[in-house]
């Protein structure tokens, strides 16, 4: 009986403590403005605020998350922690019975929660939180409970802010506004405790931050933010805080001024840093300098060439018919002399003017063959006359070479033929 009395006693002061727990919170926080502060208040689906199936959220607080692909800023899990029934009790909770978590495995995450709290504009509004972290690639224990895997963790950072103009994100899925002011976070490293007998822990930790009200409202966030996608990146959040302190409060001034950053806001004028971006007309400019190429274009000195056709417009191919000049070679007999002669023969059927036709397709070539004359008109003429059957077979190719032999056969058959005509005549007269 007395073993009964003793755990009812034990029972009943268990339950006081627990009752009291939530208000020992609040009384850590007078004047707290946050609805649902210590997470006791219930839950609800997350789903209908665009979350997974799978999700819950202690009622009056908002989901909020960047969303990647599995392993980089996957989509988080929400889930209301019970000490109730965790193995490890209260461990994961930091004052009462429930707790909110958000979590993701072998994967990223870059999330948090948030609720609009009504305020005084300008009034210094501070928020504050406790958390919990739990990170690493290996499930650790220390005397029975849960530690992070600090020789792999998920470099997991914390950190709370508030916007002073009470905005929200545009859905689940969108970042805070950038006009949230943040905390400065805090690495899963520096919550690493140890009792007085050694054993390592989780610690919870608050974070906190203060701005100046712009509005009628401010909206307060926490995120979780782990930088390597271990096994485990969570974070347990406890105890909630919003408080109002004066205007004319010293913290104040120096944030004021910034919270008429409103006005610095404007300073999208600067954001026409983009006159920064006129120097990347700039550099765009200096692609004229590219156009270079047009001095590139010294192929116009490849219209020297068209100087080379000049020598085309020096008809003076046509001034070639000198090679009548030339006929001065009969005058010499040295034609007999030089069997060049027979090439002067040539130049009678060279009426061959006619080959000097194709001259004109190939009048280029010609030039060049007056290149040869004009390279050597002084020595003698001759070698022009020379010269210019060497160019003609160049010209015409080994078939005018084969075309000598075939002469005088040519000029035997037009004598026969000449005679057998005569003769003809002269029979039937």
């Amino acid at each position: 009986m007395r073993l009964t009395l003793r755990h009812t006693l034990l029972l009943a002061g268990f339950l006081l403590l627990f009752l009291a727990l939530p208000n020992s919170a609040m009384a850590q926080c007078p004047g707290n403005l946050v609805a649902n502060f210590s997470f006791e208040d219930g839950l609800y689906k997350g789903e209908t605020q665009g979350t997974s199936l799978s999700s819950w959220l202690s009622v009056n607080w908002l989901p909020w998350a960047v969303l990647g692909d599995q392993q980089i800023n996957r989509e988080i899990e929400f889930f209301v922690v019970d000490s109730a029934v965790l193995e490890e009790g209260t461990y994961r909770v930091h004052h009462g019975r429930y707790a909110q978590k958000f979590f993701s495995g072998y994967s990223t995450h870059h999330a948090g929660f948030y609720q609009r709290v009504p305020v005084t504009p300008g009034q210094l509004v501070t928020f504050s939180i406790w958390v919990q972290i739990a990170t690493g690639q290996e499930m650790l224990t220390s005397w029975g409970l849960p530690v992070s895997d600090l020789n792999a963790p998920g470099n997991y950072k914390v950190s709370v802010g508030i916007d002073p103009y009470g905005g929200v994100p545009g859905g689940f899925g969108a970042l805070p506004p950038s006009t949230t002011v943040w905390s400065a976070p805090v690495l899963d490293r520096q919550t690493r405790a140890v009792t007085a007998d050694g054993r390592e822990y989780d610690a919870w930790v608050q974070l906190q931050v203060s701005t100046v009200a712009a509005s009628n409202y401010v909206t307060v966030y926490t995120k979780g933010q782990p930088e390597f996608p271990v096994k485990n990146n969570s974070s347990f959040w406890d105890d909630a805080c919003v408080v109002m302190g004066s205007a004319a409060a010293v913290p104040v001034q120096p944030t004021s001024v910034p919270t008429e950053t409103p006005v610095p806001t404007e300073t999208p004028v600067p954001t026409e840093t983009p006159v920064p971006t006129e120097t990347e007309v700039v550099l765009v400019d200096t692609p004229e300098p590219t156009d270079t190429p047009e001095p590139s274009a010294t192929p116009e000195p490849t219209e020297e060439p068209e100087v080379t056709a000049e020598p085309t417009a020096t008809e003076t191919p046509e001034a070639t018919p000198t090679e009548a000049a030339t006929e001065t070679p009969e005058a010499t007999a040295t034609e007999e002399a030089t069997a060049t002669p027979e090439a002067t023969a040539t130049s009678k059927p060279s009426a061959t003017p006619k080959p000097t036709e194709a001259p004109a397709a190939t009048a280029t070539t010609e030039p060049t063959a007056t290149v040869a004359a004009t390279s050597a008109p002084a020595p003698t003429e001759a070698p022009q006359m020379t010269a210019v059957p060497e160019e003609t077979p160049s010209e015409t190719g080994a078939g005018s070479a084969g075309r000598g032999p075939w002469l005088p056969v040519a000029g035997g058959a037009a004598v026969i033929g000449a005679a057998y005509a005569f003769w003809r005549r002269m029979r039937t007269r």
